[in-house]
């Protein structure tokens, strides 16, 4: 095999990568003339639409996935971190693959198979053959988590992207390796300029703008955690510079840079007039305003961006209110004159509304041990529902499932509770039923392969979420069945106080 490149620069997943090498006409004439012309010219616009975006094939072989089901996710953006996916295909028995899906720019993708994650970059109208191993069978690997795989891929030239970077991280990792010291004991910054002039001068005939940021930012982000001044590093790495909305290394540093700086401004001696935009007024140009002064944000697009990015930030930290936040995250979209930050915030509010109180729960169909198959709008025509997601597998699962007896037999006559299955097999599910014949609610199979999960935004397990009659989420996600969901389905469930009126007799 090759020997392995470790990338662990950057927050976001990585994972690792290995090398694997024109005259005159009659009416009727001109009519068909200037229809024939109108048809060229809608032939030449889809030409070139379709030319932006090219075509990328990834072959491959996953041995010890097969016939488990693989996919191609990509970031919808750097700032609210929310995901797309681009592509999926069947792994076949023989553990062999093809995924095909267009792209008009070099970037960073993600292969997942259920939970396990490789990553690595693309380039438009190429193609590429790959290994992915199995998990790492040395070390704990948590089944309701992602974690990262090691992925092998043949490359085709030392200019490819995957070689370069590839090349670049050995020699950053070499030089942390030797010059650790220097970080951990004294100013590190002569030895990070000298390493930041030797990768510039050495990779000087690289002409690619893609792995120019790379370099130019992982160094960034390198720097951005040293004792230099805010002032050097905005002057050399963000002021009068192009905003990389699409490259991951550029947005880690800018997200770094610019940590809760919204939130340290509200906090401040004079932050009572972002507060005051914010929350009583709820106005994005306001606000924009208000941060005018604000040191490293005098740039239009970048303070507005700042903005964007505090905003997302406060909506899980309650520094601003939430109601004024999605406010002004809809004012982005329909006022800002910046596309990227239009798509950013409705990038966010995406994800706020999809699982929240009120939101719509999505529909499912799904089989119990016997076939049979049941739906959420069967299960919720006179009932409120409980829904557990769990596998036979996650030790924590199996400890809440004790306690759900007890709730049902307290509720059960008000609620439907549902246990949904994500194990790998129908037949590990049947197993699990097997075992537990005294398990008498609605215990379903998820075969809806990833659908289900991604609908219901499923990152580990247990997950709970509380539907009402009308398909409407109560809570999402929902407390426990050993935490304060009696507390929440008593509430729900407990016989209403009759209503006095004036001038009623009330039974003594």
């Amino acid at each position: 095999m090759f020997p392995n490149i470790v990338r662990g620069k950057i927050p976001y997943k990585r994972s690792c990568i290995n090398e694997y090498k024109f005259i005159r006409y009659t009416k009727n004439e001109w009519f068909l003339f200037m229809n024939n012309k109108f048809i060229l010219f809608i032939y030449f616009i889809l030409f070139h639409i379709l030319s932006q975006a090219q075509n990328v094939t990834i072959k491959g072989t996953a041995k010890t996935y097969d016939n488990q089901e693989i996919g191609v996710w990509v970031r919808n953006d750097y700032i609210s971190n929310t995901e797309k996916q681009l592509t999926f295909s069947a792994i076949d028995s023989a553990g062999n693959f093809v995924l095909e899906f267009n792209s008009k720019e070099i970037q960073y993708v993600t292969l997942k198979i259920e939970k396990s994650i490789a990553s690595m970059n693309i380039e438009p109208n190429s193609a590429y053959d790959v290994i992915i191993m199995p998990p790492d069978s040395t070390t704990y690997q948590n089944p309701n988590l992602e974690h990262d795989v090691k992925i092998s891929i043949k490359l085709k030239s030392k200019t490819e992207i995957n070689a370069l970077t590839m090349d670049y991280d050995k020699r950053f990792d070499n030089f942390l390796a030797v010059e650790y010291r220097s970080f951990v004991s004294r100013n590190p910054q002569p030895k990070i300029d000298s390493f930041k002039l030797a990768m510039h001068t050495f990779y000087s005939s690289v002409k690619n703008n893609y792995f120019d940021a790379y370099l130019t930012y992982t160094i960034a982000a390198l720097e951005e955690k040293t004792k230099i001044s805010e002032k050097k590093l905005f002057a050399g790495y963000l002021d009068r510079k192009p905003i990389l909305y699409n490259h991951p290394e550029y947005i880690n540093f800018f997200n770094a840079f610019y940590k809760q700086k919204l939130q340290k401004i509200a906090l401040s001696k004079h932050g009572s007039e972002i507060i005051f935009q914010i929350n009583d007024r709820g106005s994005f140009s306001g606000a924009v305003m208000a941060l005018k002064t604000e040191e490293f944000m005098q740039n239009d697009t970048i303070r507005e961006l700042v903005l964007i990015k505090g905003l997302y930030e406060s909506y899980y930290d309650g520094t601003f209110k939430r109601g004024s936040i999605t406010a002004m995250l809809q004012q982005i979209i329909t006022e800002s004159k910046i596309a990227e930050h239009q798509r950013i915030a409705q990038n966010m509010l995406n994800s706020f509304s999809k699982l929240k109180t009120g939101a719509s729960a999505a529909f499912f169909e799904l089989p119990d041990k016997k076939g049979l198959t049941h739906s959420l709008d069967e299960l919720r025509s006179k009932k409120y529902v409980y829904v557990m997601f769990f596998d036979a597998a996650c030790t924590m699962c199996l400890q809440q499932m004790k306690v759900l007896p007890s709730l049902k037999k307290e509720y059960g006559t008000r609620i439907e509770f549902v246990s949904i299955s994500l194990d790998k097999t129908n037949t590990d599910f049947k197993d699990f039923c097997l075992k537990n014949p005294k398990y008498d609610w609605f215990l379903l199979y998820d075969n809806s392969g990833i659908l289900l999960k991604n609908n219901y935004e499923i990152r580990s397990l247990p997950s709970y979420f509380l539907i009402d009659p009308e398909g409407k989420f109560v809570q999402a996600p929902a407390e426990s069945p050993d935490g304060d969901i009696d507390r929440v389905l008593y509430d729900i469930t407990k016989p209403k106080k009759k209503r006095h009126d004036i001038g009623d007799k009330k039974n003594h």
